[in-house]
């Protein structure tokens, strides 16, 4: 999914076809998406409460700021750089978390949760310093 992601947004820039809808509609699937694979994982004990925490609180944080802007001044910003290698992160960290068997990826997992987590606070930051910028 995620590869068809990219190649969405690749193409749509590519052929200059961005919209505002696809603005708003592009990140809000992934992060519905994300939100409920990372819900069920953690409900079956995959992932650490902490993890799914950050994640959601992240995406409603977006949501919300997004929210602002459209209806207060209009715009809609994209995503960032950091915050497209955070959600890239953040799925490695799932699909490794399910083969808790392996010795090697349930490191990785681990290892994947706090580069996410990093990840995630920096693109907030930049997220929330483009919000206050316009």
């Amino acid at each position: 999914m995620y590869i068809t992601d990219l190649l969405d947004g690749y193409l749509a820039r590519r052929l200059n076809q961005i919209s505002e809808l696809g603005k708003i509609i592009d990140p809000l699937a992934d992060k519905i998406v994300v939100g409920a694979i990372a819900i069920l994982m953690f409900l079956n004990g995959l992932i650490p409460l902490w993890f799914i925490a950050i994640i959601l609180l992240r995406d409603l944080l977006i949501l919300t700021f997004g929210l602002i802007l459209k209806r207060k001044k209009k715009i809609v910003l994209m995503s960032n750089y950091p915050g497209k290698i955070a959600v890239l992160t953040i799925g490695l960290a799932l699909v490794f978390s399910i083969f808790k068997d392996s010795e090697l990826l349930s490191i990785l997992s681990g290892l994947l949760y706090y580069i996410s987590t990093f990840l995630i606070v920096y693109s907030s930051y930049l997220y929330y310093k483009r919000f206050n910028q316009t």
